[in-house]
């Protein structure tokens, strides 16, 4: 793969937003790309991404990027109840 991008989230809910997308990644969204997802001290979730080239590698963080919006405005919404 020739092109990396690695993004880290930092927020008190990284664990629940890791455990919520973690079975993402068991879909093969791209054969152009690949994902990794980890969760650093508790409170960091790093996302990284490779990709064969710039389309694909737009194409799948737009898509992580919203996956992990979702699960975020969802507790939001969850905790304000």
């Amino acid at each position: 793969m020739r092109l990396f991008a690695e993004f880290t989230f930092e927020t008190e809910t990284a664990e629940t937003i890791y455990r919520a997308v973690l079975p993402e990644l068991s879909d093969n969204f791209s054969e152009r790309s690949a994902i990794g997802l980890s969760l650093k001290d508790a409170k960091k979730l790093v996302l990284s991404v490779k990709a064969e080239d710039p389309v694909s590698l737009r194409s799948a963080l737009n898509t992580w990027f919203r996956l992990i919006q979702i699960a975020q405005e969802v507790l939001e919404v969850t905790e304000t109840r």
